[in-house]
Order: structure tokens, then sequence, then C-alpha cells
């Protein structure tokens, strides 16, 4: 399994679901970052960080694949390689509703029974020295609106407990969009 920092696409993205955009971190009062790997959602043409209390209006758009600067740049040589709270920028998402990616699930959504299931969107800090993601999903609860996400497999299969059909905390899930700005949710 891939490294899991955010979303990581389990295969290679098509390039014509790939598209740079104009971006903003903090988004709706929640004080995010934009980094690499997060998922995130378009609302008037701009891409902005997806997050656990999102409107249900503002349904998933993609994940970010690379951060740069409102110029165009890489942050390779920033100090922060994220686009930090207020900061506007620009990023490459892969928007295809049809991709999956592995992702680090909390202890509630990592079990077997899971699998088929909708899970919301954990938004953790990002790591400003590397400009990977820090989200994750859990399982919904019951007033949930954010089912951003179906889990469709767990892995590695060989860690799981024989007995119980658990994992332990953080390893991941394989999930694709539940809730896309180009496909209908399912319940």
């Amino acid at each position: 399994m891939a490294n899991l920092c955010g979303f990581t696409p389990s295969r290679q993205p098509v390039a014509d679901w790939v598209r740079q955009y104009p971006c903003q971190a903090n988004t709706d009062g929640a004080n995010q970052t934009l980094a690499k790997g997060d998922a995130v959602a378009l609302v008037n043409g701009v891409i902005v960080p997806a997050s656990a209390g999102m409107d249900p209006t503002h349904p998933g758009y993609g994940v970010v694949l690379a951060v740069y600067t409102t110029a165009g740049r890489p942050l390779t040589f920033q100090t922060n390689k994220i686009l930090v709270s207020g900061q506007p920028g620009r990023a490459d998402v892969c928007f295809d509703p049809n991709q999956t990616y592995y992702v680090r699930c909390d202890t509630s959504a990592g079990n077997v029974d899971t699998i088929g299931q909708n899970v919301m969107l954990a938004v953790s800090a990002a790591n400003a020295t590397t400009g990977l993601s820090g989200h994750s999903v859990t399982t919904q609860t019951s007033a949930s609106i954010n089912n951003l996400f179906k889990v469709i497999n767990i892995g590695p299969f060989d860690q799981l407990d024989s007995l119980n059909g658990t994992r332990a905390v953080n390893n991941g899930v394989e999930v694709k969009w539940n809730r896309h700005k180009l496909h209908a949710a399912t319940a």
C-alpha cells in the first residue's frame, strides 16, 4: 500500500481528469491549510479545502496533487510547503469521480464491516515541512451530512486480526467518491 499522507491515488490519474485551479486556504472560518493529498471542493471556480462540517450544497470535487504559489511556482523552497490559513495559490487537482484513493482511517473506519459504507472526512493538520495532508476518514455519525467517500477495500489484508476482522489505528482503506460534484451521492 502507498504511503498514506492524506488521499493518495490508488492508480495513476488520467491526464484528462487533472487541472490546475486557483485555490484558497481557510474557508468557512475553519482555519484550514491546503496541502498535497487534501480533499477539496470547487466553490465559485476556486478550490477550497473540504471540511468535516462542510455545507451539504458543496460536494467534494477532487484531491490535490500539487500546490503552487499564485505565480504557479512550486513551494519547494518555501518555509511552509503548504498554503497556510488565508493564503491564495494554485493547485493541480484530480477531479475524476471514478478515481480511488488510499487514505488513513481512525479505528472506527478500519473494520471489515465498513466495506461499502459511507465515511466522513476527518481533518487534521497538514505537515508544513513535507507539504503532505493530514486528512483521514472516519465512520459517519448519526447527524452526518458530509459522507464524501465510500470504503471499497481495506488493507493490507495480512494485518487483519483473524478473530474479529479489525485493524490497528491509522491503517489504510481504499475509498471512492460518494458525494462528488459530477455525480449524485448514494445513501
